[in-house]
């Protein structure tokens, strides 16, 4: 009888124990802690700067314990398994820069330009009795710097497009491509593509910002449409994909004001300075007044500073509305485009024919 009152007694001081008590991933016990966070607060979100990678983020708490050592930790679930650590000491503040940020959620495996949902305590240590805060998250967008492309060293400019509602949002090239081969090295032709040339007084900049222009059929490498959902890298660059009508809704609708997407997404200089609409560049688009090119390689470069098309990945398909009525006969030769004017602050569907020459723009995958 006694035998049994002890086994029972030892089962229930065991179970007392792990109750308290949680293994630490070092092979320690995490105790119960009475550590008080005060910044930042829990489930903020921002912006990682890339234009200013040293704006501080403060971590301040107060301790349960006197002289007890602390560190941060950080893991992207909240279970905090491979988590990242940084031994603070005995102070009760540290203090990371956007940099440091940024670098972390590399080592975390978040992909460049990505959101990650980082989770983050604070861990004491009193002479190996360690002990844990609560844990606390914080949504951060990884730097927006610019993009070189590997296979030619062409540097775009990078925005994001977010829809606050959702909470979904899309990574896109905030520069026209300028791609002279595929991401495999394989070369364009002059059937495929052509580039602005620089007038008098005007300098390599101006090919720069206007980019290629590419037929459909050289962009999507191929004469078939994506279907719903897929991505489709045709001259896109590696990790990146050619956006579909849908994709390019999304980022109308995300302009937030559906009478003036144009305005919005418009760069505010090379525009017809006496057109109608001037550009607002509110999300760091830089939609420049492009202009197309008939048919490629027989024409040149038409209605500069008034009007802007690209092509989506997306091929009309009967029963699909338009501005005006096109012939659905014509559809196996035509891609979808988005068009943009000088005098105009929203923008328009149309179906064209594919060896028309248009500027492109990239979604990462």
């Amino acid at each position: 009888m006694k035998k049994t009152l002890f086994y029972l007694a030892s089962i229930l001081l065991v179970a007392g124990t792990s109750c308290s008590e949680k293994d630490d991933e070092g092979g320690g016990k995490n105790q119960e802690s009475n550590i008080v966070l005060y910044a930042p607060d829990d489930l903020e979100e921002f912006d990682l700067l890339y234009e200013n990678p040293t704006k501080k983020l403060d971590f301040e708490w107060e301790g349960d314990q006197a002289g007890a050592s602390y560190s941060l930790i950080f893991s992207l679930d909240e279970e905090m398994n491979e988590l990242k650590r940084i031994e603070v000491g005995t102070e009760m503040e540290y203090t990371l820069t956007h940099q440091d940020l940024d670098d972390l959620l590399a080592e975390l495996g978040v992909g460049e330009y990505k959101r990650g949902e980082l989770y983050w305590a604070i861990e004491s240590n009193n002479n190996g009795a360690l002990s844990r805060s609560e844990v606390r998250s914080m949504k951060l967008f990884r730097f927006y710097k610019p993009f070189i492309d590997p296979r030619d060293n062409q540097e775009y400019r990078v925005c994001r497009v977010y829809d606050p509602l959702t909470e979904d949002y899309a990574v896109w090239l905030a520069d026209n491509l300028r791609a002279t081969t595929y991401s495999d090295g394989t070369p364009l032709t002059e059937n495929d593509v052509k580039f602005y040339t620089p007038q008098e007084g005007e300098d390599e900049s101006w090919t720069r910002i206007f980019g290629g222009y590419y037929t459909w059929t050289a962009t999507m490498r191929g004469t078939r449409g994506a279907e719903e959902g897929e991505k489709i890298q045709g001259l896109a660059p590696k990790g990146w994909h050619i956006p579909t009508k849908a994709e390019w809704d999304f980022l109308i609708n995300a302009c937030g004001d559906p009478t003036m997407p144009g305005t919005i997404l418009k760069e505010k200089n090379y525009w017809d300075p006496n057109a109608g609409d001037v550009g607002l560049n509110s999300i760091g688009f830089n939609l420049a007044g492009t202009g197309y090119i008939w048919s490629i390689p027989e024409n040149d470069i038409i209605e500069a500073f008034a009007t802007s098309y690209y092509w989506t990945a997306t091929a009309p398909k009967e029963g699909d509305v338009y501005p005006w009525n096109p012939d659905p006969a014509n559809f196996p030769n035509q891609g979808v485009t988005y068009g943009f004017t000088s005098n105009d602050s929203g923008a328009a569907l149309y179906p064209y024919d594919r060896t028309r020459g248009y500027c492109v723009r990239c979604v990462l995958d």
